[in-house]
């Protein structure tokens, strides 16, 4: 009876301390987010970052209130929380490679000891008697220690780590914490030179000037033009899915695109409603930040086991970081300009139904990368078409996702596609037709993720 209120107290201040060092966590995260990045010093004025920075804060701190019931939740929130407020700042692309990383990790730890599903690196011999919420635990804390590495961010992740185990009542010579960390190297070390690091580099489009082509605003630096050089996850190479051409400068639906935003997208004068003005706020935030969420609140309805969970995550985020490599190559290869110079232009583009408007400003900044195709989309589509294949295309829930001061719902996943198609445009950053190739290509990329990766082991002992 003693050990039981031992243990019993000791799990009490386990997660009081747990709470208390999320609150202190959020705090900090939000000074240090709110001192940005260098990266944002790429553009001219807050306006023209990369979309996403205050309501990807704002979710950070929500993290305070959230409990999370197991170990493979929990980390994961932990996982976004240092992924959306490390300075410098990630774009919304590096998010989706960092929690691919976490996540993968953390699945190839729990599915190595049970044997559900397929690893995604080699499984090693799992030991005898090891806690597979032990495996999730340490294979995400290494993880996050093996890309976010400063002092102060090291001494945070010791602290939660200690405060997990206790929480979760996990003995410190539980094998499957070394199981774990084994599974974190593993990955980190696999993708040491993926060629993200090299992604960020001067960049002058060809033909930068010439009608449809992107030039930079304001001498901005293209934000990572070498991004779609990094190597994928499980897709075979970064141009398998890329989309068609943009449409033709002289072709009646370039016009009718040009017309829409024109219209709609501009930040004075628009015909656009103050719903569509929260709306396209609203998605300013970055994918992880808004579909995350998402995921929580679906597996939060749901009796999954562990394996299952952790395999959700791992497939969420390798369609994400897939699907951005993918739309990233495809942006550069294509340079294809963005509305605000395309309409300041149109007496250039040889489209006798596109007036031109020197002074037509979009409602947010332009982001510093080509328009076409849409990363927002892509991703969006990707994460929604991992979240359909798990939860069905009616879920049978309303998903609410609160950023920026907006509040959004949704009863399915694609309804939240189509509105970040519409977001896009309603912000005068992306023509349509970029929002719907982007969701097609997301869609692709994801599809080719749920086939060939993490595939269910077969028989009755689950061979993989």
């Amino acid at each position: 009876m003693r050990n039981t209120t031992e243990n019993s107290h000791r799990w009490f201040r386990g997660t009081c301390v747990l709470a208390l060092g999320m609150i202190i966590f959020a705090l900090i995260g939000f000074v240090a987010y709110g001192q940005l990045c260098e990266r944002c010093k790429m553009v001219t004025s807050a306006a023209e970052q990369d979309p996403g920075t205050t309501a990807d804060r704002q979710m950070v701190e929500s993290f305070a209130a959230v409990g999370a019931a197991d170990a493979v939740t929990e980390w994961n929130q932990h996982a976004v929380a240092f992924t959306l407020t490390t300075t410098p700042a990630l774009a919304p692309v590096e998010q989706a490679r960092v929690m691919a990383i976490v996540q993968v990790a953390v699945h190839d730890a729990v599915s190595g000891l049970g044997g559900k599903y397929e690893t995604y690196l080699p499984r090693a011999v799992p030991p005898q008697g090891a806690s597979a919420e032990a495996a999730a635990i340490a294979a995400a804390h290494r993880a996050l220690q093996g890309i976010f590495s400063t002092p102060a961010q090291l001494m945070t992740l010791e602290t939660l780590y200690t405060n997990s185990l206790a929480s979760h009542n996990i003995a410190p010579g539980d094998t499957g914490l070394a199981y774990g960390r084994a599974a974190a190297e593993a990955i980190l070390a696999a993708r040491a030179n993926d060629g993200a690091g090299a992604a960020q580099f001067d960049y002058t489009p060809p033909g930068a000037g010439s009608p449809g082509v992107w030039t930079r605003i304001n001498n901005a630096p293209a934000l990572l033009p070498g991004w779609g050089n990094v190597a994928p996850f499980v897709i075979r190479s970064a141009d398998q899915f890329r989309t068609e051409p943009p449409l033709a400068l002289d072709s009646e639906e370039y016009a009718k695109d040009y017309n829409e935003i024109k219209e709609i997208g501009r930040f004075a004068g628009s015909t656009r409603t103050p719903l569509q003005t929260q709306i396209a706020t609203f998605w300013r935030a970055s994918p992880t930040a808004i579909w995350n969420p998402v995921l929580v609140q679906a597996l939060a309805a749901t009796e999954l086991d562990i394996s299952d969970e952790a395999r959700i995550f791992a497939l969420f985020y390798l369609a994400a970081s897939d699907a951005s490599v993918t739309c990233w190559e495809t942006k550069y290869h294509y340079n294809f300009w963005r509305p605000q110079l395309a309409i300041r232009s149109g007496d250039l583009d040889g489209n006798d139904a596109t007036e031109p408007d020197a002074s037509w400003t979009p409602l947010f900044g332009t982001p510093p990368h080509p328009e076409y195709s849409s990363g927002h989309s892509t991703n969006s589509s990707a994460l929604a078409t991992v979240l359909e294949s798990a939860f069905g295309r009616d879920p049978g829930m309303t998903f609410q996702v609160t950023l920026g001061g907006v509040t959004r719902s949704w009863s399915t996943f694609d309804e939240a596609v189509r509105e970040v198609i519409d977001a896009r445009v309603f912000s005068g950053i992306h023509f349509r037709t970029a929002d719907e190739a982007g969701a097609r290509q997301g869609r692709q990329v994801a599809q080719f993720v749920l086939t060939h990766a993490l595939r269910p082991c077969r028989g009755q002992r689950g061979v993989c």
